[in-house]
Order: C-alpha cells, then sequence, then structure tokens
C-alpha cells in the first residue's frame, strides 16, 4: 500500500532554476562546446604535414591562410609530434563531456552537482593564475578567472538548493483503522 499521499515533499513541484543557475549551465555548456570544437580539430590535423598544415587549417576554418592566427596554428601544430597531437585531441574531448556532464548534471538537479562544479571549477583556478602570472596583460585571463571566482561564490552560496528535491521517501505508518 502506498502512503506517500501523506508526504507534502513528494507532492510540490521541483524548484525552478534561478537565473544564474540556468546563465551557468549554458556556460558550461558552451566551454563544452568550444573544447568539442577543439577537440575535433585537432584530431582532425593529426596528420598534417609542416607544409601542408596552413592551407589544410585555412580550408577547414574557412578563412584565409595568411591570417597571423592561421600561422600561429600551423607553427604550434609543425612543432610537436603526432602523439603530442592526439593526446591534446583526445584531452580536449575528455574536458568537453566534463564541461557537458556538469552542465547536465546542473540541468537535471542532481543534488551533489554544484559539489561536482565546485570541485571542478576549483581545478581550473591554478591554471588560470598561472596564465595570469605568465601573461598579466592579457584582460581575457582575468575574465576568466572573475567568472569563475564568481560561479564559485554562488554555487557555495547555493550549494544546497537541491538537495531537498532529492529525500528519500519516508515509510510511514499506515493511518489509524487501515485494513490490513
Amino acid at each position: 500500500m502506498d502512503f506517500s499521499h501523506n508526504d507534502p515533499a513528494l507532492s510540490r513541484p521541483p524548484k525552478r532554476l534561478t537565473g544564474l543557475f540556468v546563465a551557468i549551465i549554458a556556460f558550461k555548456f558552451l566551454k563544452a562546446a568550444a573544447f568539442l570544437l577543439v577537440g575535433v580539430v585537432v584530431l582532425r590535423f593529426v596528420g598534417a604535414t609542416r607544409h601542408g598544415a596552413p592551407m589544410e587549417f585555412a580550408r577547414f576554418l574557412n578563412a584565409n591562410p595568411d591570417r597571423e592566427a592561421i600561422r600561429q596554428l600551423s607553427a604550434f601544430f609543425g612543432g610537436i609530434t603526432i602523439r603530442q597531437r592526439e593526446l591534446i585531441g583526445a584531452a580536449a574531448l575528455a574536458i568537453a563531456a566534463v564541461f557537458a556532464g556538469e552542465g547536465f548534471l546542473l540541468l537535471a538537479r542532481v543534488w551533489w552537482a554544484t559539489y561536482f562544479t565546485i570541485a571542478m571549477t576549483l581545478c581550473g583556478i591554478p591554471i588560470e593564475i598561472l596564465e595570469i602570472w605568465r601573461r598579466p596583460e592579457r584582460f581575457r585571463s582575468w575574465f576568466y578567472l572573475v567568472v569563475n571566482i564568481s560561479i564559485l561564490a554562488y554555487l557555495w552560496y547555493r550549494r544546497n538548493e537541491f538537495r531537498d528535491d532529492f529525500r528519500p521517501p519516508r515509510i510511514t505508518a499506515p493511518p489509524r483503522g487501515a485494513a490490513r
């Protein structure tokens, strides 16, 4: 016999996501898409030769082969081994999967998703600080650091947001006089 009608926690709808949670989820999916693109592009050009890479990159990205970014990308690719290219591509795909996982877990309102996102975001902070230490004039690095610290602060403040939605059902005694 089901007595879940006695528990008000089971009958209420789940909480709506706040605007900042939606923004964080969108940001996680955007980062996942960026790393997915990097992984696919790097793995696509694993076997690119030193002299053919600029034209292949330009053709694949539909860009002018004389652009500075294409030349830098080609020079970087020419300076690493095929195994390093494979590892960079695989790492980018793995990072994309982690970011997508964070987004989906937050979207599904899994109670420990905020803790997972806090832990994963904390892992990236030292890398951002190192990047700022190497090139303090780059605005982009400072911007990412501020955004990720803001995400950390918000998620820490709201870390138990979904915990009420995942309480295990309580076993209650049947009402008095109920038939057995």
